[in-house]
């Protein structure tokens, strides 16, 4: 009975959540944090405050089966031919983006390491994987590194603050973009902020407000076959010091498996949005998480804040710095920089404050961050605990 009590919950919170976000009132309330977050915090203050009754094994189960069918849905439709199409400035900034976030990770867990739970690599990887790609890859790679609650659930706070924080200080920055541009592109370079970007992708599909429902359910079966395979051969390959379970095997495998079908035309065609189920499974997976963690885990997010602040920082300076030597725009450099810390939703919105077209760059540049931010926060982790290991 517990069992089903705690499934109810979590699918009610979820349902609430989405729901609401289809009201104005909704709407308002999500500007003071995004949809992971709430999905995340409210199943921990309910069960902090004891409605929510703990069943770990029922919660686990639901985690374990439906994060990589999430995995599958949410990567089937990455276009990789596209990404190649954008041009050379966009993925520059895009990798100098991910560098200067992993270049900061790497930093400020060093410096703040004394302040930080145990394990503190588990928690820079994982920053390092959302801020690279999404909610998606931080629920990743925490599988991957069976990473406690003591260090994912601040992770999830961080996430949120610094993130809002750092999307308003970029769309602030569209008002002195002219004079940012003066000193990035020089006196001689195109003062736009297109110059040297491609654009092939200019004019993304638009998203149907039909339900395709043959082309869901061809998703959803290429998903659950994914996952499938993903969990038996997980659980024949061996464990040890870089694979610690069969299911940070199933989670590595899925994420790549998916990867592999999206270079086939006709699966990525039918998966084009495939996101409609595959958000909503994510949100299950972050809940079910949620409630399985306590509000005494948060007691060391003030030290992942200022690990976050740092970390974009130095993100935003190897941005300016790569900007500069390579004649790149402000509103290119702000649209790579929201595509890596805030993602598929938001990045597209700052392009297109600074112009209409860089809203599609920013759309394909979060996609990519999707698709690479669990491997990148994975090498990132194992850098960390290699470094720690020698200060």
């Amino acid at each position: 009975m517990s069992s089903a009590r705690s499934l109810a919950w979590v699918i009610g919170i979820v349902a609430s959540i989405l729901l609401a976000a289809r009201q104005p009132w909704g709407r308002r309330l999500l500007r003071w944090a995004p949809i992971p977050c709430w999905c995340y915090v409210l199943p921990l203050l309910a069960r902090s405050l004891g409605w929510l009754p703990a069943d770990p094994q029922a919660l686990g189960a639901l985690t374990q089966i439906i994060f990589p069918i999430a995995l599958a849905l949410l990567l089937l439709g990455t276009d990789v031919g596209a990404t190649l199409r954008l041009g050379a400035s966009a993925l520059g900034a895009a990798a100098c983006g991910a560098l200067g976030i992993v270049l900061g990770v790497t930093v400020w867990t060093i410096v703040l390491r004394a302040t930080l739970p145990a394990d503190p690599w588990m928690g820079g990887g994982i920053l390092a994987a959302t801020w690279i790609g999404g909610t998606l890859n931080l629920l990743a790679l925490a599988n991957l590194l069976a990473a406690p609650a003591s260090v994912l659930a601040p992770l999830i706070v961080v996430d949120a603050v610094v993130t809002y924080a750092w999307m308003a200080l970029l769309v602030a920055g569209s008002g002195v973009q002219a004079t940012l541009n003066r000193w990035l592109l020089g006196a001689s370079a195109p003062n736009t902020p297109l110059a040297a970007t491609s654009e092939a992708a200019e004019n993304p599909a638009p998203q149907s407000a039909r339900l395709p429902w043959r082309a869901l359910g061809l998703s959803a079966t290429l998903a659950v076959t994914i996952s499938i395979l993903a969990r038996g051969l997980g659980a024949r390959l061996p464990t040890g010091t870089w694979m610690t379970s069969p299911g940070a095997w199933t989670v590595l495998l899925a994420t790549t498996g998916a990867l592999g079908v999206s270079l086939i035309p006709a699966a990525r065609r039918a998966a084009s949005q495939a996101d409609r189920l595959g958000y909503p499974a994510l949100y299950l997976v972050l809940a079910a998480t949620g409630a399985q963690s306590d509000l005494s885990s948060l007691r060391s997010a003030p030290a992942w804040i200022a690990l976050g602040i740092g970390t974009v920082l130095v993100h935003g300076a190897v941005l300016l710095i790569a900007g500069r030597l390579w004649k790149w725009p402000m509103g290119l450099l702000a649209t790579a920089s929201q595509a890596n810390v805030g993602g598929v939703v938001s990045a597209p919105m700052v392009g297109a404050v600074y112009h209409q077209r860089l809203a599609a760059v920013g759309l394909i540049l979060a996609m990519i961050g999707n698709a690479l931010g669990t491997y990148c926060g994975l090498g990132a982790a194992y850098l960390l605990r290699a470094l720690l290991r020698l200060v």
